[in-house]
């Protein structure tokens, strides 16, 4: 019997994608319902992208091995 391979997921990048695409969804959403000016969402998006990353590293072990 052959042993079975499991694949292991590179967590960070997973969920770094998720991040940035639930960022700019949400930056996306805010502009169109915002009756005010359009936040400038390129450096809203990497400032937010950047903390939501660090408090998950935080509370996580994204460490590859």
């Amino acid at each position: 019997m052959t042993p079975r391979h499991i694949p292991r997921a590179k967590l960070y990048p997973i969920i770094a994608r998720a991040v940035e695409e639930g960022v700019a969804y949400g930056l996306q959403r805010y502009n169109k319902y915002n009756g005010d000016a359009p936040v400038d969402t390129d450096r809203a998006a990497e400032h937010v992208e950047r903390e939501v990353l660090n408090a998950l590293c935080e509370v996580l072990d994204l460490v590859d091995e």
